[in-house]
């Protein structure tokens, strides 16, 4: 089992999805990522995800969260 992280702080939402909330990003206080969204539930996608074991989940993201990702990535040092 993965540590739960115990504090998040709120990077980006996607603009353009409106005031669902959905996708988001979040990073941990330790380091760590969680992205936040409508869970894949396609049973022909999930058969393609590779090395998906017990206890983890998929989450459908947009373009648009990703980029923010990025530009938030590059304004980061690392």
């Amino acid at each position: 089992m993965v540590d739960q992280p115990v504090q998040l702080k709120h990077i980006a939402t996607d603009p353009d999805t409106g005031r669902d909330g959905c996708p988001s990003f979040y990073e941990t206080g330790d380091g760590r990522y969680i992205v936040q969204g409508y869970q894949l539930t396609s049973a022909d996608a999930r058969g393609q995800l590779v090395n998906f074991p017990e206890g983890e989940d998929a989450v459908i993201v947009t373009k648009g969260l990703v980029d923010l990702i990025v530009a938030h990535h590059k304004q980061t040092p690392a």
